[in-house]
Protein backbone atom coordinates (compact mmCIF):
# COMPACT_ATOMS: atom_id res chain seq x y z
CA UNK A 1 0.00 0.00 0.00
CA UNK A 2 1.50 3.74 -1.25
CA UNK A 3 0.09 4.96 1.98
CA UNK A 4 1.56 2.81 4.69
CA UNK A 5 5.08 2.88 2.82
CA UNK A 6 5.02 6.54 3.15
CA UNK A 7 3.87 6.61 6.68
CA UNK A 8 6.31 7.00 9.36
CA UNK A 9 6.14 3.26 11.14
CA UNK A 10 5.11 4.53 14.53
CA UNK A 11 0.99 5.42 13.08
CA UNK A 12 1.01 1.78 11.69
CA UNK A 13 1.96 -0.19 14.25
CA UNK A 14 -0.46 2.56 16.25
CA UNK A 15 -3.09 0.90 13.64
CA UNK A 16 -2.09 -2.96 14.00
CA UNK A 17 -2.18 -2.50 17.59
CA UNK A 18 -5.23 -0.60 18.14
CA UNK A 19 -7.39 -2.63 15.56
CA UNK A 20 -6.67 -6.29 17.22
CA UNK A 21 -6.97 -5.14 20.85
CA UNK A 22 -9.93 -4.01 20.12
CA UNK A 23 -11.72 -7.08 18.38
CA UNK A 24 -10.13 -9.36 20.59
CA UNK A 25 -11.21 -7.72 23.72
CA UNK A 26 -15.25 -7.08 22.23
CA UNK A 27 -15.04 -10.38 20.55
CA UNK A 28 -18.14 -8.79 18.46
CA UNK A 29 -19.20 -10.71 15.19
CA UNK A 30 -20.20 -7.40 14.49
CA UNK A 31 -16.57 -5.79 15.12
CA UNK A 32 -15.06 -9.31 13.72
CA UNK A 33 -16.93 -8.47 10.32
CA UNK A 34 -15.92 -4.79 10.07
CA UNK A 35 -12.30 -5.70 10.67
CA UNK A 36 -12.29 -8.85 8.25
CA UNK A 37 -14.03 -6.64 5.29
CA UNK A 38 -11.09 -3.82 6.00
CA UNK A 39 -8.03 -6.24 5.88
CA UNK A 40 -9.50 -8.01 2.86
CA UNK A 41 -9.86 -4.43 1.94
CA UNK A 42 -6.10 -3.60 2.33
CA UNK A 43 -4.71 -7.38 1.17
CA UNK A 44 -6.55 -6.67 -2.51
CA UNK A 45 -5.04 -3.11 -2.58
CA UNK A 46 -0.98 -4.01 -1.13
CA UNK A 47 -1.78 -7.03 -4.16
CA UNK A 48 -1.45 -9.95 -2.13
CA UNK A 49 -0.69 -13.62 -3.46
CA UNK A 50 -4.00 -15.67 -4.34
CA UNK A 51 -1.89 -18.64 -2.63
CA UNK A 52 -2.34 -16.85 0.50
CA UNK A 53 -5.51 -16.14 0.38
CA UNK A 54 -6.35 -19.49 -0.19
CA UNK A 55 -4.71 -20.59 2.43
CA UNK A 56 -6.33 -18.09 4.95
CA UNK A 57 -9.46 -19.21 3.81
CA UNK A 58 -8.34 -23.00 4.54
CA UNK A 59 -7.49 -21.93 8.31
CA UNK A 60 -11.22 -20.13 8.55
CA UNK A 61 -12.88 -23.15 7.30
CA UNK A 62 -10.89 -25.19 9.85
CA UNK A 63 -11.54 -23.15 12.55
CA UNK A 64 -15.25 -23.07 11.66
CA UNK A 65 -16.11 -26.41 11.12
CA UNK A 66 -13.84 -27.50 14.33
CA UNK A 67 -15.00 -25.94 17.02
CA UNK A 68 -18.79 -26.71 16.99
CA UNK A 69 -17.79 -30.66 17.06
CA UNK A 70 -14.96 -30.11 20.00
CA UNK A 71 -17.40 -27.72 22.28
CA UNK A 72 -20.68 -29.28 23.96
CA UNK A 73 -21.44 -25.81 25.04
CA UNK A 74 -24.70 -24.01 23.90
CA UNK A 75 -28.80 -24.60 24.99
CA UNK A 76 -29.91 -25.17 21.12
CA UNK A 77 -29.11 -28.39 20.09
CA UNK A 78 -29.46 -28.57 15.81
CA UNK A 79 -28.02 -31.90 15.16
CA UNK A 80 -26.15 -35.21 16.95
CA UNK A 81 -23.22 -36.89 16.12
CA UNK A 82 -23.42 -39.50 18.05
CA UNK A 83 -24.15 -38.76 22.02
CA UNK A 84 -22.19 -35.33 20.79
CA UNK A 85 -24.51 -32.14 19.91
CA UNK A 86 -23.89 -29.54 17.41
CA UNK A 87 -25.33 -26.27 18.99
CA UNK A 88 -26.25 -22.84 17.11
CA UNK A 89 -23.79 -21.29 20.07
CA UNK A 90 -20.93 -23.10 19.20
CA UNK A 91 -21.70 -22.19 15.44
CA UNK A 92 -22.10 -18.96 15.87
CA UNK A 93 -18.73 -18.30 18.28
CA UNK A 94 -17.08 -20.53 15.77
CA UNK A 95 -17.52 -18.82 13.04
CA UNK A 96 -16.72 -15.68 14.82
CA UNK A 97 -13.98 -17.18 16.26
CA UNK A 98 -12.41 -18.21 12.27
CA UNK A 99 -13.25 -14.78 11.09
CA UNK A 100 -11.13 -13.12 13.51
CA UNK A 101 -8.23 -15.24 12.89
CA UNK A 102 -8.49 -14.84 9.65
CA UNK A 103 -8.44 -11.04 9.32
CA UNK A 104 -5.24 -10.94 11.52
CA UNK A 105 -4.00 -12.77 8.89
CA UNK A 106 -5.02 -11.18 6.13
CA UNK A 107 -3.42 -7.74 8.58
CA UNK A 108 -0.61 -9.39 9.00
CA UNK A 109 -0.15 -10.09 5.73
CA UNK A 110 -0.50 -6.81 5.06
CA UNK A 111 2.17 -5.59 7.83
CA UNK A 112 4.78 -7.78 6.04
CA UNK A 113 4.32 -6.01 3.35
CA UNK A 114 4.04 -2.43 4.49
CA UNK A 115 6.88 -3.11 7.64
CA UNK A 116 10.04 -4.29 6.27
CA UNK A 117 13.33 -4.90 8.53
CA UNK A 118 14.62 -1.32 8.74
CA UNK A 119 11.39 -0.32 10.16
CA UNK A 120 10.99 -2.82 12.27
CA UNK A 121 14.61 -1.96 13.56
CA UNK A 122 13.31 1.80 13.72
CA UNK A 123 10.85 0.39 15.87
CA UNK A 124 12.42 -1.37 18.15
CA UNK A 125 15.71 0.14 18.96
CA UNK A 126 14.26 3.02 21.36
CA UNK A 127 13.55 -0.01 23.83
CA UNK A 128 16.50 -2.62 22.63
CA UNK A 129 19.00 -2.58 19.58
CA UNK A 130 20.12 -6.31 20.43
CA UNK A 131 16.19 -7.30 19.94
CA UNK A 132 16.02 -4.84 17.85
CA UNK A 133 19.03 -6.59 15.21
CA UNK A 134 17.94 -10.16 16.57
CA UNK A 135 14.58 -9.80 14.91
CA UNK A 136 15.68 -8.15 11.91
CA UNK A 137 18.07 -10.12 11.36
CA UNK A 138 15.77 -13.34 12.13
CA UNK A 139 13.63 -11.09 8.58
CA UNK A 140 16.18 -11.39 6.49
CA UNK A 141 17.57 -14.40 7.11
CA UNK A 142 14.58 -16.50 6.86
CA UNK A 143 13.34 -15.70 2.91
CA UNK A 144 17.23 -15.89 2.06
CA UNK A 145 17.41 -19.21 3.63
CA UNK A 146 14.34 -20.80 2.11
CA UNK A 147 15.73 -19.13 -1.74
CA UNK A 148 19.50 -20.68 -1.23
CA UNK A 149 17.85 -24.24 -0.58
CA UNK A 150 16.15 -24.10 -3.53
CA UNK A 151 19.19 -22.98 -5.18
CA UNK A 152 20.84 -25.68 -3.82
CA UNK A 153 17.99 -28.07 -4.29
CA UNK A 154 18.23 -27.38 -8.27
CA UNK A 155 21.73 -27.68 -8.52
CA UNK A 156 21.49 -31.36 -6.98
CA UNK A 157 19.14 -32.05 -9.57
CA UNK A 158 21.66 -31.07 -12.10
CA UNK A 159 24.12 -32.95 -10.87
CA UNK A 160 21.85 -36.09 -11.22
CA UNK A 161 21.72 -36.91 -7.22
CA UNK A 162 17.81 -36.46 -6.85
CA UNK A 163 17.41 -39.43 -9.03
CA UNK A 164 14.82 -41.29 -6.82
CA UNK A 165 11.14 -40.48 -5.83
CA UNK A 166 11.36 -43.63 -3.01
CA UNK A 167 10.76 -42.40 0.89
CA UNK A 168 14.86 -43.41 1.24
CA UNK A 169 15.85 -41.41 -1.48
CA UNK A 170 14.05 -38.51 -0.90
CA UNK A 171 15.51 -38.23 2.65
CA UNK A 172 18.82 -39.11 1.54
CA UNK A 173 18.47 -36.24 -0.64
CA UNK A 174 16.97 -33.68 1.68
CA UNK A 175 19.94 -34.43 4.03
CA UNK A 176 22.29 -33.92 1.19
CA UNK A 177 20.88 -30.27 0.75
CA UNK A 178 20.10 -29.81 4.19
CA UNK A 179 23.94 -30.04 4.91
CA UNK A 180 24.83 -27.85 2.19
CA UNK A 181 22.50 -25.13 3.29
CA UNK A 182 24.10 -25.65 7.14
CA UNK A 183 27.36 -25.02 5.73
CA UNK A 184 26.59 -22.40 3.77
CA UNK A 185 24.35 -20.70 6.63
CA UNK A 186 27.43 -21.19 8.91
CA UNK A 187 29.64 -19.62 6.47
CA UNK A 188 26.79 -16.92 5.92
CA UNK A 189 26.76 -15.71 9.89
CA UNK A 190 30.60 -15.34 10.17
CA UNK A 191 30.72 -12.91 7.23
CA UNK A 192 27.87 -10.97 8.76
CA UNK A 193 29.56 -10.80 11.81
CA UNK A 194 33.18 -9.41 10.64
CA UNK A 195 31.20 -7.22 8.65
CA UNK A 196 29.79 -6.03 11.48
CA UNK A 197 32.58 -6.35 13.96
CA UNK A 198 34.43 -4.03 10.90
CA UNK A 199 31.77 -1.50 11.26
CA UNK A 200 32.48 -1.15 15.27
CA UNK A 201 29.15 -2.87 16.38
CA UNK A 202 29.19 -3.46 19.44
CA UNK A 203 32.29 -1.37 20.53
CA UNK A 204 30.79 1.56 22.14
CA UNK A 205 27.34 3.35 22.33
CA UNK A 206 25.51 2.99 19.42
CA UNK A 207 24.15 5.96 17.06
CA UNK A 208 20.99 6.46 15.88
CA UNK A 209 19.70 7.97 12.21
CA UNK A 210 15.80 7.69 11.44
CA UNK A 211 15.26 8.67 7.88
CA UNK A 212 11.29 8.36 8.59
CA UNK A 213 10.44 11.83 9.91
CA UNK A 214 7.36 12.46 11.55
CA UNK A 215 5.25 14.42 8.25
CA UNK A 216 2.10 16.17 8.90
CA UNK A 217 -0.15 13.26 7.69
CA UNK A 218 1.74 11.33 10.52
CA UNK A 219 -0.20 13.74 12.84
CA UNK A 220 -2.91 13.77 11.66
CA UNK A 221 -3.07 9.70 11.09
CA UNK A 222 -2.19 9.32 14.59
CA UNK A 223 -4.92 11.86 16.22
CA UNK A 224 -7.34 10.32 14.20
CA UNK A 225 -6.49 6.43 15.65
CA UNK A 226 -6.62 7.72 19.27
CA UNK A 227 -9.69 9.67 17.99
CA UNK A 228 -11.33 7.17 16.96
CA UNK A 229 -10.14 4.44 19.60
CA UNK A 230 -11.51 6.54 22.17
CA UNK A 231 -14.98 6.54 20.72
CA UNK A 232 -14.87 2.97 20.07
CA UNK A 233 -13.49 2.35 23.82
CA UNK A 234 -15.65 4.51 25.64
CA UNK A 235 -18.88 3.47 24.65
CA UNK A 236 -18.37 0.38 24.58
CA UNK A 237 -17.77 0.16 28.30
CA UNK A 238 -20.47 2.95 28.95
CA UNK A 239 -23.30 0.60 26.90
CA UNK A 240 -21.66 -3.08 27.44
CA UNK A 241 -21.54 -4.13 24.24
CA UNK A 242 -20.25 -7.74 25.35
CA UNK A 243 -21.53 -10.22 23.06
CA UNK A 244 -22.77 -13.30 24.83
CA UNK A 245 -22.62 -16.83 22.68
CA UNK A 246 -22.85 -18.92 26.06
CA UNK A 247 -25.19 -20.38 27.47
CA UNK A 248 -27.88 -18.71 24.80
CA UNK A 249 -26.68 -15.97 21.73
CA UNK A 250 -27.61 -12.72 23.78
CA UNK A 251 -26.19 -9.89 21.42
CA UNK A 252 -26.13 -6.24 22.88
CA UNK A 253 -28.69 -3.95 23.09
CA UNK A 254 -28.79 -1.64 20.45
CA UNK A 255 -28.33 1.92 21.81
CA UNK A 256 -26.74 5.53 20.29
CA UNK A 257 -23.47 3.88 22.43
CA UNK A 258 -23.15 1.26 20.50
CA UNK A 259 -23.73 2.58 17.21
CA UNK A 260 -21.39 5.30 17.94
CA UNK A 261 -18.71 2.44 19.12
CA UNK A 262 -19.34 0.31 16.57
CA UNK A 263 -19.10 3.36 13.22
CA UNK A 264 -15.55 4.55 14.83
CA UNK A 265 -14.37 0.85 14.66
CA UNK A 266 -15.44 0.80 11.41
CA UNK A 267 -13.68 3.90 10.31
CA UNK A 268 -11.12 3.04 12.41
CA UNK A 269 -10.59 -0.56 10.64
CA UNK A 270 -10.80 1.13 6.79
CA UNK A 271 -8.50 4.02 7.52
CA UNK A 272 -5.86 2.96 5.42
CA UNK A 273 -7.99 2.02 3.03
CA UNK A 274 -9.45 5.51 3.06
CA UNK A 275 -6.21 6.98 2.88
CA UNK A 276 -4.76 4.63 -0.01
CA UNK A 277 -7.86 5.55 -1.74
CA UNK A 278 -7.88 9.15 -1.17
CA UNK A 279 -4.09 9.48 -2.25
CA UNK A 280 -4.50 7.43 -5.22
CA UNK A 281 -7.35 9.36 -6.42
CA UNK A 282 -4.81 12.59 -6.00
CA UNK A 283 -2.37 11.47 -7.23
CA UNK A 284 -4.59 10.24 -10.80
CA UNK A 285 -5.83 14.06 -10.79
CA UNK A 286 -2.17 15.39 -10.87
CA UNK A 287 -1.63 13.02 -13.30
CA UNK A 288 -4.22 14.68 -15.31
CA UNK A 289 -2.59 18.54 -14.80
CA UNK A 290 0.44 17.07 -16.21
Amino acid sequence: MIWFDKCNPFPVLIYYVAVTALSAVFNNPYYTAALLVSAVAAFVMCRGRLRAALSFCVVFLLTFIVNPILSKKGATPLLFFGDSPVTLEAIVYGLNSAALITAVMFLFYVFTKTVDSEKLLYLLSPFSAAAAMTVSAVLRFAPLYVRQSKVISDQQKALGFQGGQSIPARLKSGARVFSALSTWALENGITAADSMACRGYGTGKRSFYSFFPFKPSDRVFIAAELLLTALCAVPAIIADCAFNYYPNIEPPAVSVWLIISFTAFSLLSFLPVIFEITDRIKWKYLLQKI
